[in-house]
Formats: structure tokens, C-alpha cells, sequence
């Protein structure tokens, strides 16, 4: 059965701080959207599907996309979520739209636009079977 519409769930996550396609201070065009609100804000799963990497134990400043879990759709699409605080989901695991999976943090390399300043985010990313960029807002505006 499938779970609430992401757009909806995605509503509690914060302020969007960069779109999909927006140059950043890393990256001439990002190939995901941000986030920012507080540290430890409740992450939900985008989709329904099976957690296939979870990347714990990084610290703010690192070069690179800090605590990250993906979870793999049906269709074979790839969810990043990047820069987490706490993860709450282990590799092989099955998840539901809307199960909590992490919550926001500001691991590896990160910034914000708003909120505290602290760099607190999360750099949500989507890979399709073909290994390329998804937008998406396509997603979440189904």
C-alpha cells in the first residue's frame, strides 16, 4: 500500500534554500534540492522502497555529502539524503512513504541561507536506474 504524497510530507522540512539546477558555492548546476531548519528536524522516506546505503560517522566540514542514507523505489530510482544528524533505518531495511529515516544535520560540507546559520540542511537528491540527476520537484509535484 502506498504511503502520503511526498509533496505533503516534505511540507514540515523547512525552507527550500536551493533548487534543483541552482549554482551554489559547490557546484555550478546542484543536482538536488535543500532544505534548512533546525538540527535533529524529523526526515521522511520520499518513497517507498529498501534502504541500500547508510554512511554514518562524519563530522561538519568534511568534503563530502556528510551522513547520508539512500533507499531504492521500485522503479529503481535512487533517494539521496544527505548531511544527517542521527540515522534511524540499517542497510537491507524495508521503509514506507512517510517512515522517519534520519533527521536533519550538518554533516560533511555544508551551509545555509537561512535558519540558525549553522549549515543545517538536507541535500535531497534523486538518481534514476540510468545513473542520472532526476529533478525533484518532478517527483514531489506528482
Amino acid at each position: 500500500m502506498r504511503g502520503p504524497n511526498p509533496k505533503n510530507i516534505f511540507k514540515n522540512l523547512g525552507v527550500m534554500t536551493v533548487q534543483y539546477g541552482q549554482p551554489t558555492s559547490m557546484e555550478q548546476a546542484h543536482q538536488g534540492v535543500d532544505f534548512a531548519n533546525d538540527p535533529g528536524t524529523p526526515i521522511p522516506s520520499s518513497a517507498d522502497g529498501v534502504v541500500t546505503k547508510v554512511d554514518e560517522g562524519h563530522v561538519q566540514g568534511e568534503n563530502n555529502f556528510g551522513n547520508t542514507v539512500e533507499i531504492r523505489d521500485k522503479d529503481g530510482n535512487t533517494h539521496q539524503f544527505h548531511h544527517l544528524q542521527n540515522i534511524g533505518v540499517q542497510q537491507g531495511q524495508q521503509v514506507a512513504t512517510g517512515n522517519e529515516i534520519a533527521t536533519m544535520g550538518n554533516t560533511g560540507a555544508t551551509y545555509s541561507k537561512s535558519g540558525k546559520g549553522d549549515g543545517t540542511h538536507l541535500d535531497y537528491r534523486i538518481v534514476d536506474a540510468y545513473g542520472r540527476y532526476m529533478n525533484p520537484m518532478m517527483y514531489l509535484n506528482k
